[in-house]
């Protein structure tokens, strides 16, 4: 498995913790997608159970609960649904299969519908014996109040760029390569690795940041038809929206760029030069409407509206 980058001071946390048997019965991880929260708490998943990480998804008393696919419908779940929180309970009811510890990882915690998150709620408030809980989320604040009040809350912040750069060039990667990568991650090793083992993620990132520069200066027409692409799925809309949330915050990062660029400040994601000149004032109203549009988004609202409002914004 890949290395953990960053995050010392959890990971000394945790071996002291261990080492004085004094484990909480849930902790809940919050950090940005990539940070690196799930790679540490796989970590300890094998440290807990005693086995190597290579073998922690094939352990039975290692439990990861996450959204499903339907592959009947061929559609992305909205919610991490009750059935599968009642299965977990089920499974965590039995005695270990290895005669110790259990442990459940929860990824994306803050998809649990209401269902899902009261039955889950009777395993915090009756904790069962040698077992512990990770749930995963980049926003605590959208779990209730009575799940956050019985965990033991760890925030995972951006890691340095240079602890980045350190890694991907002990991974051999090629110097300017490495620079690039760690620069445009902005402290989330997890998506500097995904670029590197996934290079058609890396070629979507790049499509990407082209498309937004080119909508600057274009007629509203022209602009249409360049993010036409972005709404042909109409079968899984839930992927639909994810895949609309990481382009928009991909914008909102170009638009805070280039205005930290016109300033004299350190910029992160642009890598061309911006022919179009846009004053402060529309550039904050522009990142404005991106940073709406992302909320509504999570609303509900029909994705082709809140990115024609977009469109509408920029000059």
């Amino acid at each position: 498995m890949e290395e953990i980058i960053g995050h010392e001071k959890v990971l000394e946390f945790f071996t002291k913790v261990m080492a004085n048997n004094q484990l909480s019965h849930a902790y809940c991880f919050v950090g940005q997608n990539g940070v690196g929260k799930k790679r540490v708490a796989e970590w300890l998943a094998a440290k807990i159970l005693g086995v190597t990480e290579e073998k922690l998804k094939a352990t039975p008393d290692y439990i990861l609960v996450e959204r499903l696919f339907d592959e009947k419908e061929g559609k992305t779940k909205k919610d991490i649904i009750v059935e599968q929180i009642r299965d977990l309970r089920g499974i965590l009811a039995r005695s270990a299969f290895l005669g110790g510890n259990k442990v459940a990882l929860i990824d994306q915690a803050e998809l649990l519908n209401k269902e899902g998150a009261n039955a889950f709620l009777k395993n915090l408030e009756e904790p069962t014996a040698k077992t512990t809980i990770f749930l995963l989320t980049d926003n605590e604040k959208e779990l209730p109040e009575t799940i956050r009040s019985r965990c033991q809350i760890i925030y995972f912040y951006p890691v340095p760029r240079e602890k980045i750069l350190a890694a991907l060039l002990k991974k051999g990667v090629e110097k300017t390569r490495a620079e690039e990568l760690s620069r445009l991650s902005r402290g989330l090793p997890g998506l500097a690795l995904n670029w590197l083992n996934q290079p058609e993620e890396w070629e979507v990132y790049q499509k990407e940041t082209n498309r937004f520069l080119s909508l600057l200066g274009k007629s509203f027409y022209l602009k249409l038809q360049a993010v036409e692409d972005l709404f042909g799925d109409k079968t899984d809309h839930v992927a639909t929206r994810e895949k609309l949330q990481i382009i928009l915050s991909n914008w909102q990062l170009l638009v805070r760029d280039i205005f930290l660029k016109d300033n004299g400040l350190e910029i992160y994601s642009l890598q061309k030069v911006v022919e179009k000149k846009i004053n402060s004032q529309e550039l904050l109203e522009i990142e404005e409407k991106i940073f709406l549009a992302r909320d509504w988004l999570e609303k509900n609202i029909h994705p082709r509206l809140l990115v024609e409002q977009i469109l509408l914004e920029l000059p």
